[in-house]
C-alpha cells in the first residue's frame, strides 16, 4: 500500500497586529520543514460598510428594506433576471 500525501489546508484570520514571529513560528510548527507552503494574504471588506458608503446605496438598501416590511415582494422568474445581470456585468 503506498502512502498517501497527506494535504494540510490552514485558514487563519487576524489583525495585522496579531501577524507576528511568533505566530510565523506556530505556522511553522504545523508543516514539515521540506514542503513547500503556500501564504495568500487578503484584506477583509467591511460588506456593511461597503453598500451603506454612497447615499445612493444607503436609500436604495433602505428602501428595499421598507418594501419587504410592507410585503412589497416583485418576483421575477430567472428569465427576466438574466439579461438583467448581463447588462450590469458590462
Amino acid at each position: 500500500m503506498r502512502n498517501k500525501e497527506r494535504i494540510v489546508t490552514a485558514s487563519f484570520k487576524l489583525s495585522l497586529n496579531e501577524l507576528n514571529t511568533d505566530f510565523i513560528e506556530k505556522i511553522k510548527s504545523m508543516f514539515d520543514a521540506k514542503k513547500i507552503v503556500e501564504i495568500h494574504i487578503s484584506e477583509e471588506i467591511d460588506e456593511t460598510e461597503y453598500l451603506l458608503s454612497t447615499s445612493a446605496n444607503r436609500e436604495s438598501l433602505f428602501k428595499s428594506l421598507q418594501q419587504l416590511e410592507n410585503n412589497e415582494v416583485v418576483m421575477k422568474q430567472m428569465s427576466e433576471i438574466g439579461p438583467l445581470y448581463a447588462l450590469a456585468r458590462h
